[in-house]
């Protein structure tokens, strides 16, 4: 029996994909930022989250997500650093050309409380600031640091992160 277990355990590390445990995840944390790592050992596929408070990247884009914004943001209005406020009519077409739609169509849902912006934006900053729409107030989002975990989750392999 003893044997036989100990042959079990000598082919499960030459074919890792028959472990037990069939992810491997690993949490890295750069700069207030955490880069979460997942491994699929059958099929050997990579998929991270880059995330920091209210601020998540997909593929290319950030997303500023706001559980308090119930309201529309069609006409949202951003302002990096103490640069200029921009609409985020501005940056729709780059979003969708980098692969994000909200709530699975192109800009089908503004009310759900999202702005993306495309990370080229946001590279080298270190507050983001988001107005909803005229009735509310800012939003403050900091994104001190964003270009040490973009840099972190490319060396971990991460995929679609653009150039």
């Amino acid at each position: 029996m003893i044997a036989a277990a100990l042959v079990a355990l000598s082919l499960i590390g030459d074919q890792p994909f028959l472990a037990h445990g069939q992810t491997i995840t690993r949490h890295h944390h750069v700069g207030g930022w955490t880069v979460r790592v997942i491994w699929d050992r059958f099929t050997g596929k990579i998929d991270c989250t880059v995330r920091k408070g209210h601020v998540e990247l997909q593929n290319d884009v950030l997303i500023f997500h706001e559980d308090q914004w119930a309201a529309d943001t069609t006409d949202a209005v951003f302002r990096i650093d103490a640069g200029s406020p921009r609409n985020v009519h501005d940056v729709t077409y780059e979003d969708q050309r980098r692969g994000y739609y909200r709530n699975g169509g192109p800009l089908e849902n503004p009310s759900a409380g999202e702005v993306a912006l495309p990370t080229y934006y946001v590279v080298g900053a270190s507050w983001v600031y988001i107005r909803a729409n005229v009735k509310r107030a800012p939003d403050a989002f900091d994104v001190r640091n964003f270009a040490d975990a973009l840099a972190a989750a490319r060396h971990w392999k991460c995929p679609g992160l653009g150039p």
